[in-house]
């Protein structure tokens, strides 16, 4: 059956040059060094690690602080819930072209693939039909459009509010546009941000775990782990970071932390002037999660990591991405206000919610073959707080502070800033050596070779 193109940059969501390893290992005695170091680095997540490899190549002493036992951050691998690897968080590598860790990984030997590069539209428990495929494709546009030219024309709104009559398709449309994309319902959604975002294909999957996978990337790096920082004070001539272990002093600090835990009272920052403090306020983390579940025998009949959008006969709308790797585990994803909600709910809560969603769209007897099921609750996670961020409305131009250097001492990293790469570990990566460079250039500079690039 004829399926239309890949969809828009959009549509499906789940998500500076690379330096070698080599010449990393001196680096990790650097990183051991007790007293004062040149950089610290608060979070060994994708940003964190990006910035301590390039501190390190550049010569200079680190500390890399991580509040749990593992790096990684919001990007992690389970192999033990399902006897496989597994992503509990983020999934996929998108813009394999120019995206860095995909020439890393491709250097090191990883098992990266490509990911189906178009979805699949479920309506009343079957495949569309091309006109159905049409109108899909057509009302998703259209919302996209509308939303786009709202932020390219600085009107900044809840995306929401400038959607068109989107008819039955609109609450398809509505989850592919907000929580699939941004983590939160459209009406938590600032049309600024949203038209900045960058274009983003169907994406890399790793066969091994991307969390594995970046865990690989810490390896040659000195990682303080269980080390949770409670704050960061910026005096005159040293940045004092106080941890549950003790104080570490540093020369500049790079918070590769994310904003939620300065904005709950987690971490604190001072002084943090006004600006900083209300991209802190209004540049959140929203709620995404994955249920995942074994559906063994292929009941859909669908090929390997397919994204399916579904559209059931009771009128709940889900995104499912199919036989994970070539297995018999699926994922029902899951954002904004329902993932707040199933994640505030009883253990159970997700199990549930999957049933009724699977029975809904494809009958009893089909759901009733789902076996093990586990939920994800990424705002219950004391050290993320959230998924990905967005810009709530009228905050869309706030996200630039987070790419600020503060006082001479201090750099943002993660996702959260990145103008353009928001919600994607690219991002993450990217905004740690936009810091790591920032650091560099604040001390006076590293080696001539680093900062030639």
């Amino acid at each position: 059956m004829h399926r239309p193109a890949p969809l828009s940059r959009r549509a499906f969501i789940a998500g500076a040059a690379a330096l070698p390893l080599a010449g990393l290992g001196a680096a990790r005695a650097l990183g051991q060094t007790s007293g004062t170091v040149d950089v610290v680095i608060v979070g060994a997540g994708a940003a964190g690690i990006a910035a301590a490899r390039r501190v390190a190549a550049a010569g200079l002493s680190y500390a890399l602080l991580e509040a749990t036992s593992r790096p990684g951050g919001r990007a992690v691998t389970d192999t033990a819930l399902f006897g496989r690897p597994v992503d509990l968080g983020a999934l996929r590598l998108y813009d394999a072209a120019a995206n860095p860790l995909v020439a890393l990984g491709t250097q090191a030997g990883a098992p990266l693939y490509a990911a189906p590069d178009a979805a699949r539209l479920f309506v009343n428990g079957r495949e569309a039909r091309e006109g159905e495929y049409e109108d899909f494709v057509a009302a998703l546009r259209q919302g996209e459009r509308a939303i786009g030219a709202a932020g390219d024309a600085a009107r900044d709104l809840p995306a929401s509010r400038v959607l068109p009559d989107l008819g039955p398709w609109a609450q398809n449309v509505g989850i592919v546009l907000g929580p699939a994309t941004c983590a939160k319902d459209l009406d938590q959604v600032s049309t600024v941000d949203f038209s900045r975002a960058e274009p983003r294909d169907a994406g890399v999957f790793v066969r091994s775990g991307l969390g594995d996978f970046l865990a690989s990337l810490a390896a040659p790096l000195a990682v303080r782990f269980d080390t949770p920082a409670t704050s960061v004070d910026l005096g005159p001539r040293l940045v004092q970071v106080a941890t549950r272990r003790g104080n570490v002093g540093g020369r500049f600090c790079i918070l590769a932390a994310p904003p939620s835990l300065i904005a709950a009272g987690k971490l604190r920052v001072s002084p943090l002037p006004t600006r900083y403090r209300g991209a802190v306020e209004r540049i959140t983390l929203g709620a995404f999660d994955h249920i995942l579940f074994e559906w063994p025998g292929n009941p859909l009949g669908v090929a390997d990591d397919e994204t399916l959008q579904v559209k059931a006969p009771d009128g709940r709308a889900f995104t499912l991405v199919a036989r994970i790797g070539g297995s018999d585990l699926h994922v029902v994803e899951v954002g904004g206000k329902l993932a707040t909600d199933l994640a505030a709910g009883p253990p159970q809560a997700g199990a549930s919610y999957l049933k009724e969603a699977l029975t809904g769209a494809f009958g009893a007897t089909v759901a009733g073959k789902v076996g093990k099921v586990h939920q994800t609750r990424w705002t219950r996670e004391p050290y993320a707080l959230g998924a990905w961020s967005c810009a709530l409305p009228g905050a869309g131009n706030l996200r630039r502070a987070f790419t600020e250097v503060v006082n001479g001492r201090l750099a943002f990293a993660g996702e959260h800033a990145h103008e353009t790469l928001w919600g994607t570990v690219h991002g993450a990566w990217a905004s740690g050596e936009r810091a790591a460079q920032q650091a560099i250039r604040a001390l006076g500079g590293g080696n001539a070779a680093t900062l030639a690039q």
